[in-house]
């Protein structure tokens, strides 16, 4: 229990809630820099969160004063971009666009991640949740779970996947578990790479959130089985749910959010707080997040640093049960 990753997440928001009221925060009370803030996406351009950090950037600068820069650094699941971030300034210059990729899964799959989500940042705000689909070609022999299911059983050994992060990865071995089939595991930068490969007929399926396929699925180039959350997704409500397909267990979903550098003044993260969340429940940003496939929550930092520490429980138990490696 003492080593629990969680736990000493919940135990640093507690003290540092006291440490807030015990003593003024003198570096919060400067001025804002007129330099612009820099948006780390550990992930490449195209992809959902690249997105997201475009969107925010946009409509959080007016309220800000500053303008967003956006640096995409991709590779091994955002544990790049994570690294890169959490060696950055805590000044209120940086914001690290995370998942539950950098946040969640990394810290339970990588032996040595490179940095540590507790100790190296401070959460500003959570923007919101979303369901993982079933993607496959429209040439794929399949239209419904059962019947994916039921072909992957007679092709056992020769069905391949492609991730681009830990949801599409943890997604993919659960569903492969609690159908009791197998597969053969194509690992990729991110997930536009796979998506080009899936469209290409080089992979079979990908399991991954609607951001990067929306398009696609709207021009029939990809077909979507089910949805991974026990209940529907409101951007696509006419797609059944796993459980509903049969798949009884099965509810996922990832996440993302917004952290800072540790050291990042409390006075600091809550403007950027104000300025993100007021983007992130806009009449525009419901409409673009919903297109992303995403249910908007936004929150407080405290509320995010909670969220945060159980997910990173919960995610530890999902990969176990999944049968997933560390490396």
């Amino acid at each position: 229990m003492q080593n629990d990753p969680g736990r000493r997440w919940l135990l640093r928001l507690a003290a540092a809630a006291l440490t807030a009221t015990a003593a003024p925060r003198l570096a919060g009370a400067q001025a804002p820099s007129s330099r612009p803030i820099r948006a780390i996406v550990p992930f490449p351009a195209g992809s959902a969160t690249d997105a997201m950090a475009r969107f925010l950037g946009e409509h959080s600068a007016q309220k800000l004063g500053q303008a967003t820069v956006v640096e995409n650094m991709a590779g091994a699941n955002g544990a790049i971009g994570a690294r890169s971030a959490a060696r950055m300034p805590g000044d209120g210059s940086v914001l690290f666009y995370a998942t539950n990729s950098t946040h969640s899964a990394n810290p339970h799959l990588l032996r040595d991640p490179g940095y540590d989500p507790i100790r190296d940042f401070v959460p500003v705000t959570l923007i919101g949740t979303s369901p993982l689909i079933l993607f496959v070609s429209p040439k794929f022999p399949a239209r419904t779970l059962q019947e994916f299911i039921a072909y992957a059983k007679e092709s056992s050994g020769t069905l391949n996947f492609g991730t681009g992060n830990t949801g599409s990865l943890a997604a993919a071995h659960l569903l492969l578990k609690l159908a009791g089939i197998r597969g053969e595991q194509i690992s990729y930068r991110g997930t536009p790479e796979a998506i080009t490969d899936l469209l290409g007929g080089r992979l079979q399926f990908v399991v991954t959130d609607l951001g990067p396929t929306a398009g696609h699925l709207k021009t029939g180039d990809l077909r979507a089985i089910a949805v991974t959350t026990k209940t529907r997704s409101q951007a696509v409500p006419d797609l059944p749910t796993m459980q509903e397909s049969g798949l009884a267990g099965m509810d996922f979903a990832s996440w993302n959010g917004i952290f800072a550098p540790a050291g990042t003044p409390d006075a600091a993260v809550q403007r950027l707080n104000r300025a993100l969340v007021e983007a992130i429940r806009s009449p525009a940003g419901v409409v673009f997040f919903r297109n992303l496939g995403i249910d908007v929550v936004a929150s407080s930092p405290e509320e995010m640093g909670q969220f945060a520490a159980t997910e990173l429980g919960k995610w530890g138990r999902i990969l176990a049960d999944a049968g997933v490696p560390r490396n």
